[in-house]
């Protein structure tokens, strides 16, 4: 089961007519993020298709991992503490097209914003073995196209940054572009180096990848793109990039990949995601709340969910739910919270009847429960996120803060409880048309 098969239970758009990769396709894809959209007709590619908007609200992340959008960091969660390994091996639906294969001319390759043109993809997922331990290591990043069949990767200090650097000068990976949802999940979460991102997918799908093994890695056999690669020694400059705060990221020197051999399905899906918008947002965001959550149950049990908000970038603010127990446990939660996450700035503190992932709901709470000179404690001088365009960047920190929009606890609950119509939610208009 793959992206298709995903696909098929959503209600996407399909765009029949003709879309240029250059910032057409991408102002189509965010036109509506609400449901998939389908690009039938991509120019410069009549054999290859296009989609957006797998993972760009939380109901299709829940659909994804047959969960309630509610339920989705218990479900990570839960993966994460107990992985599946993969036992189904099937034939490759995706077959040989090309070696050194000139990737512009082969996929279409978007040019998202128009200041600084750049060739992206951005929805490229990197596969590679631990040399020493043999586990499969599944990561997000993004690639800018140099020319003909070179790459420029953007590749942070993390597990592939290890595996690499422990590989000598070179290392052979595969990228990946189009797969189900669940698996994307995965490769977008930090796991632990010595469990593999594959055996999490398969969790998260539940139990039902698929891989296939080429040039000793293994895939998942449904992949819509895979590009046989080597990530040389050679840097080059990378970006500028617009990144998940929607501004500019900086040039750096970054290492430059050589695609070896192009695999695709007939008649691909190339996975498109704009960067900086709400896909991005979601695959940087939903696979920090468990860690965040975990650690601020340590502190206040009673805590219910965790929320980063697309409007804070998914990575800058954050929402926690909970049903304090005792005064100063909202504030003890954002302070765990704001540690649990140290590139998040502000924290807001919801009651369980507020939905963390409704921002009209939380500004409700924050309007009519939360006075500024008792609820908002704020911290100067604390480290940030570089994403944060606004820190200071000659010292590197920020200020934060916590918001408490919980109710007071020595007031009369009743009046801060929301009004209903009886019968609303258990109605339906098409019942009586």
């Amino acid at each position: 089961m793959g992206l298709r098969s995903f696909l098929e239970g959503t209600e996407p758009t399909v765009l029949t007519e003709p879309v240029d990769p250059r910032f057409e396709l991408p102002a189509l894809a965010t036109r509506d993020e609400t449901r998939p959209v389908v690009f039938d007709d991509v120019v410069g590619h009549p054999d290859v298709r296009a989609v957006a908007n797998l993972v760009s609200t939380r109901s299709l992340i829940g659909s994804a991992l047959g969960v309630e959008p509610s339920e989705i960091i218990d479900e990570v969660s839960s993966a994460m503490d107990d992985p599946s390994p993969v036992s189904r091996t099937e034939p490759a639906a995706f077959e040989h097209v090309a070696d050194d294969p000139t990737i512009a001319e082969e996929l279409p390759v978007p040019i998202y914003y128009d200041e600084h043109e750049r060739q992206y993809f951005a929805s490229t997922i990197v596969i590679a073995k631990d040399p020493d331990t043999g586990v499969h290591n599944l990561s997000f990043h993004r690639m800018m196209v140099q020319e003909d069949n070179r790459l420029v990767m953007r590749m942070v200090e993390r597990h592939l940054h290890d595996i690499y650097t422990r590989s000598g000068e070179e290392l052979d990976i595969a990228i990946v572009v189009g797969v189900h949802p669940a698996v994307e999940i995965a490769a977008a979460t930090s796991f632990s180096p010595d469990m593999s991102e594959l055996e999490l997918a398969n969790r998260l799908h539940g139990g039902e990848l698929a891989t296939t093994e080429i040039h000793g890695l293994q895939i998942p056999s449904e992949a819509e793109v895979v590009m046989f690669a080597t990530i040389t020694d050679e840097l080059a400059d990378e970006g500028p990039f617009v990144d998940l705060s929607r501004t500019w990221d900086k040039v750096r020197q970054q290492p430059v990949v050589e695609v070896n051999e192009l695999w695709t399905r007939p008649d691909p899906l190339a996975r498109v995601i704009v960067p900086g918008k709400r896909e991005h947002a979601h695959l940087m965001g939903i696979p920090q709340e468990p860690r965040i959550y975990r650690i601020v149950e340590n502190t206040v049990p009673t805590v219910r969910n965790v929320v980063l908000t697309p409007g804070g970038c998914s990575w800058l603010h954050g929402v926690v739910q909970l049903e304090p127990r005792a005064d100063g446990d909202p504030k003890n939660a954002g302070m765990a919270a704001l540690s649990a996450h140290p590139s998040m700035k502000k924290v807001t503190l919801v009651d369980p009847d507020v939905d963390p992932a409704d921002p009209d709901a939380v500004e409700w709470a924050t309007a009519t429960r939360m006075q500024p000179h008792e609820d908002i404690v704020t911290i100067e001088g604390a480290k940030g996120s570089s994403l944060d365009p606004s820190q200071n960047y000659e010292r590197g920190v920020t200020s934060k803060w916590i918001v408490d929009a919980t109710m007071p606890r020595d007031r009369d609950r009743e009046a801060f409880l929301e009004a209903t119509v009886p019968g609303a939610e258990d109605v339906s208009l098409e019942e009586y048309q």
